[in-house]
Formats: C-alpha cells, sequence, structure tokens
C-alpha cells in the first residue's frame, strides 16, 4: 500500500556496500532531483563534517554517483514508495565511471538536509554507512513528492573514478553548479553563475575591458580544480587566463605564439585519453589540429598534428562533454548548409568515433555551445540562441539524445558570444 500524504518521516533503510561486478553502462535517465547543488549539496556538506569530525577523509563528489542518487529519489517521488535500489541497478549506472561497489542510505519526510542528517547519525545502520571508511565517493539525490513530500538518497561508491571532462565554462564560482560565460558588444566579459536547477544568477563581471577577442573555455586546463579561459590576440599570442574560484580571472599568462591562424579553438575535451584537456584548433582552411594539454596550464611536445579536415561546412563547434554516455568527450556541431547538429564522438585513443545527427532545424540559432550539466541532473546539456535572442536550454538525456527543451533567458542577442 503506497503511504499516504499525512505520514510522518519514514523509517530510515540502509543498504550496505558490496563488490559487484562491473557492467557496460546504462542508460543514466534524468530526473527532476536535484542534485550536486541545493540541498543535495547541502547534504554532501554535512556528510563530509562528519566523517572529519570523526578523522576520517572526505568523500569526493562524482557527477555518476549524483545522477543515480537523483534518479532514484525521483523514482521514490514519483512512485510513491520508499525501497532501495538494488546494487545492479547502481552498478550499471555508475561502475563506467569506476565505481567498483556502492552503499545507499535512504530516507522520506525530512523538511531539510540537517534533519534527515540528524536522523541518519541517530541511526546505527546508516551512521555506519556515513563513516564507513572504506567510501571513497558520494552523491545525493533529493526529489518532491505528493506522499512523503521530501525524498532523500545518498550512494556511496568504492573505486577510482574515471575523470570525466565536463563541456562549458564550468564551475567558475565554486558553487557546485555550471556557468555560463558571455562576451557583450561593448568588450567586457561576464559569468552567468548556474542555479543547478535550469536557471541562471545575476552576472558576475569577469573583465570590463576585455575587447572584441573572443574567448576559449578550457576546462581545467592549469590542475587546480578550477576552469580556466583563453584568448588569442591580435599579435597571434595564446594567452591563459586561470580561474580562481571565486568568479574572477586571475593575469594573463602567455604559453603560445603563432595561432593567429586559427579560426576557432575547442577547449577542455581529452582527445587522447589521458584524463587531461586538450585544445583543438580549426584552422582557417577547415583543418583540425590537436594541442595537446600537460595538465599544468601548458602543452605537451607533438603539437599540432592534424586531426581532421573539411570542417569549415560547419559552424558552432562545441565540446558537450560525455553527451553520449561513455566516458569520453564528444564534440557538436552543426552543418552549415542544412542546419542539421553532429556528434563527433571520441574514442579516447586520439581517434575519432562515429558521426552521429542528433538534431535537425538549428540553422537559425545564432549560437549553440555545450553548457554542462545546467539542470543538475548529471548529464550535459547544449544551449541554443535563437534569432529573438531567446536562450534555449537542451537537456541531455546521458545516452546522445535530449529531452524537452526549455526556455532559461531572453535578451541575449546584446551578446557578441556565449560559451
Amino acid at each position: 500500500m503506497a503511504p499516504s500524504p499525512t505520514r510522518r518521516p519514514a523509517l530510515l533503510r540502509r543498504a550496505t556496500a558490496a563488490i559487484v561486478i562491473v557492467l557496460a553502462a546504462a542508460v543514466l535517465v534524468p530526473t527532476s532531483a536535484s542534485a550536486a547543488g541545493g540541498v543535495a549539496g547541502e547534504v554532501f556538506t554535512l556528510t563530509n563534517a562528519q566523517r572529519t569530525q570523526a578523522g576520517l577523509r572526505p568523500l569526493i563528489s562524482d557527477p555518476a554517483l549524483d545522477a543515480a542518487a537523483a534518479e532514484w529519489a525521483r523514482h521514490l517521488a514519483s512512485t510513491c514508495t520508499f525501497e532501495h535500489s538494488t546494487s545492479q541497478w547502481r552498478s550499471t549506472r555508475v561502475a563506467a565511471s569506476g565505481w567498483i561497489a556502492t552503499g545507499e542510505n535512504i530516507a522520506a519526510g525530512q523538511p531539510d538536509a540537517s534533519s534527515v542528517m540528524t536522523a541518519w547519525m541517530g541511526s546505527a545502520g546508516h551512521k555506519a554507512n556515513i563513516l564507513d571508511s572504506r567510501y571513497t565517493g558520494l552523491g545525493v539525490g533529493y526529489a518532491t513528492g505528493s506522499c512523503y513530500r521530501s525524498y532523500w538518497v545518498q550512494i556511496f561508491g568504492i573505486g577510482s573514478p574515471v575523470k570525466k571532462l565536463p563541456g562549458g565554462a564550468g564551475d567558475l564560482t565554486s558553487d557546485r553548479n555550471a556557468d555560463i560565460v558571455a562576451r557583450t558588444a561593448s568588450g567586457s566579459l561576464v559569468v552567468y553563475p548556474g542555479t543547478g536547477k535550469s536557471g541562471l544568477a545575476s552576472p558576475i563581471t569577469l573583465s570590463s575591458t576585455w575587447g572584441a577577442q573572443a574567448f576559449t573555455t578550457l576546462g581545467d586546463f592549469t590542475g587546480d580544480g578550477i576552469p580556466d579561459l583563453a584568448r588569442v590576440e591580435a599579435n597571434g599570442r595564446l594567452m591563459l587566463y586561470a580561474g580562481d574560484g571565486r568568479g574572477a580571472l586571475r593575469a594573463p599568462a602567455q604559453i603560445g605564439t603563432g595561432w593567429s591562424a586559427s579560426m576557432q579553438l575547442i577547449g577542455g575535451i581529452d582527445f587522447t585519453g589521458d584524463r587531461l584537456p586538450d585544445i583543438i584548433a580549426k584552422t582557417t582552411t577547415g583543418a583540425l589540429k590537436l594541442y595537446k594539454g600537460n595538465g599544468k596550464g601548458g602543452f605537451l611536445s607533438g603539437g599540432g598534428a592534424q586531426i581532421g579536415s573539411g570542417w569549415n561546412a560547419f559552424s558552432a563547434i562545441s565540446h558537450a562533454g560525455d553527451f553520449s554516455g561513455d566516458s569520453r568527450g564528444d564534440i557538436i556541431a552543426r552543418k552549415t548548409s542544412d542546419g542539421t547538429l553532429w556528434l563527433y564522438p571520441t574514442t579516447g585513443k586520439g581517434t575519432w568515433g562515429k558521426a552521429v545527427r542528433i538534431g535537425t532545424g538549428w540553422r537559425s540559432f545564432t549560437a549553440i555551445f555545450g553548457g554542462g550539466d545546467l539542470n543538475g541532473d548529471g548529464a550535459p546539456d547544449v544551449v541554443g540562441r535563437a534569432s529573438d535572442g531567446t536562450l534555449w536550454l537542451y537537456p541531455g538525456n546521458g545516452r546522445g539524445g535530449f529531452l524537452a527543451r526549455q526556455t532559461i533567458g531572453s535578451g541575449w542577442n546584446s551578446m557578441a558570444q556565449i560559451g
């Protein structure tokens, strides 16, 4: 029997960790549940506070664990049930990301993060999960429903997670949400902090004197855990603008010369499989050239190897993160002639996978870019600006397709560049 809307907070339940066979990645079904940010982020912080107090190392946050926890929270909320997922269910969602074992806490009815943590810490079994020294990672999910009102899920992981490089600008403000960077027509550079729920907060000025040069999002190019930006100067110098994690940029540093022949730079993608962000340059002839990052704000030797040709047929080329769900980075590109949108997956071995058409009717958009996970469901998204200045979010479904689009802004025609 389904619990009634007037029931008290549900009896807490706990699933212990169990080593599981690593299975092929199954479909991650994005949900409306919050993950990684908001109250789920508060639970994450409070969990690590308990571990630190107990002398244990803090758990790391992982998108795959977050996505699985969010999915199960939504399942509980939408079905008015209260039961654990199975170890096999969790494995199919997180094994490809390097997690070889999982555990789970669930609860329902608690009004806020502090309340659910108090309840869990007051239960011997749940406290044992939270303070289990074997765990190295944690994902948190939260959703609301008509029965217990609030549903909470913790999924703990054991293993060495596979590092996935997100698309888009990344989290420039250190609030654990993906942001959007824009260059205004007057030459200012601003960041719009993401809310983690398909929204954007008020902009923060990164530079009021950026000028007319295009910016490139680099991901964490310097290896300090904070995303960075770059631009090519008129004299061909490539300048690195490292993020400081507080919504500002550090002083620029030159990291290359002779980049004037590049029509566009695509940063943040790991093309070689070493889990370090590289830069791909599209030249005036339509060739793609690879410059391998060293993870320390510079490049490995052998830069400039050609990895593609004929790319002048495409516009709005962008790194979308792991859009296909195979733990490797993907490129999205619009074919100029017919407005189709294409996904070019990487293999993790310095080559391309088979290109797949993932959309039609994109010709009218004046900007298209990978936005990272803007809705907080664990899957990377794509953003498009329509000709009337409306900004549209196309949430990724975690397997190379889209969920229903959402409007996330208007008046964006005033921006000379968005990414």
